[in-house]
């Protein structure tokens, strides 16, 4: 008979209160053998036309780019394990999941339709022309070994879950979770630093578009969400309203605008300036047009030497710059840290990113 032990749960795993772990898995394995070792395995290495399931990829990181809004990835050696979101999130989340999820099986209840005409089409595309050292036809080794639609129903899913995750006793300090738990206020920052990057090309035009504002917008709806891990994201949350107020919508940003969005983007370029203890005096409303500022200087981003507060940010005036910065999203920022398991010897579906559908020896 088991006795229950309570245990003094350490202040840094309280957290786990206030959040839920949420994972989700799409895709899966096309369940197709292959038998027939011939060169025309080896060389084309697929069964289906290049493309074919980049709507899943969609799918994919849809479901991703929801989640790291408002979450915050669980890394355990480095690999991607759920996501640990607020309480207060995980409602309005849920239901987008439920709506992404929805969208999958719909177009996935097309594809299968479709999937029969896909493959003859591609079995009879020029490409399939010829024949095989071993006198196989292409075309015919296509049809013989392409997916069928009843795997394929059966292995691409959508699967969703969150749970309340609890301190345990069972492992003490030896519990992998209790360094995962640590390491999310780095992980948060890190997530937000990523999607700047991405998303701004930094301070050298001069001038930038209202879009982005769309990504401070998305800073400080994030900032906001990962309040319940430090007091440095509310912050955070906070420069990103001050900026938000100050700077017109609609309109290209210059000027003194320009130098407030900079002065904040520049910021979170680096985790450790997120997080840094002089965070709480940083304001990125302060800032100032050099007395003697020319058509022709050069920006120069916040260093370490000076004073956060007082940044002395100049504009680089270039006519001909007029290209708007490429916003992406949070949906990218786990993609490449992602370690991909090890190939099986059945076909993988993939993101097109990545790598085309394969039939693996």
């Amino acid at each position: 008979m088991s006795q229950a032990t309570n245990t003094v749960v350490p202040e840094e795993m309280q957290v786990l209160n206030d959040v839920a772990l949420f994972d989700f898995i799409i895709g899966g394995s096309t369940g197709e053998k292959t038998v027939e070792a011939d060169d025309f395995i080896r060389e084309v290495g697929k069964m289906l036309p290049k493309g074919t399931f980049s709507w899943v990829s969609k799918y994919r990181s849809e479901a991703k780019r929801e989640i790291l809004k408002v979450g915050v990835a669980r890394r355990v050696n480095n690999r991607v394990r759920g996501y640990f979101v607020p309480l207060g999130e995980a409602g309005n989340l849920s239901q987008k999941l439920k709506q992404i999820k929805a969208g999958f099986l719909k177009e996935k209840a097309e594809f299968l339709k479709n999937l029969p005409q896909i493959i003859e089409d591609w079995a009879n595309h020029t490409d399939n022309a010829g024949a095989t050292k071993s006198g196989a036809t292409r075309e015919n080794l296509i049809r013989l070994h392409a997916p069928k639609s009843e795997d394929l129903d059966r292995m691409l899913s959508f699967d969703t879950s969150a749970i309340r995750v609890q301190s345990t006793g069972f492992f003490g300090e030896d519990d992998a979770l209790h360094s995962e738990v640590k390491g999310l206020v780095g992980q948060a920052a890190l997530e937000i630093a990523e999607d700047v990057k991405k998303s701004w090309k930094g301070p050298a035009a001069g001038r930038t578009s209202s879009r982005v504002l769309g990504l401070i917008r998305r800073i400080r709806n994030k900032a906001e969400a990962m309040g319940v891990l430090s007091p440095k994201f509310d912050r955070l949350a906070e420069m990103c309203d001050k900026v938000l107020g100050a700077v017109p919508d609609g309109q290209n940003i210059e000027g003194v605008e320009f130098l407030m969005v900079s002065s904040l983007l520049s910021r979170c370029m680096k985790p450790e300036n997120i997080l840094s203890e002089d965070s709480v005096k940083f304001d990125p409303l302060d800032v100032q047009l050099p007395a003697n500022c020319t058509a022709q200087q050069t920006v120069v981003e916040p260093g370490s030497q000076n004073p956060i507060s007082q940044l002395d940010l100049v504009i680089e005036e270039q006519s001909s710059s007029s290209e708007t910065p490429k916003l992406g999203t949070f949906a990218e920022t786990a993609e490449a840290a992602e370690p991909q398991e090890n190939p099986s010897p059945t076909a993988t579906i993939q993101d097109e990113q990545e790598a085309p559908l394969e039939l693996v020896l």
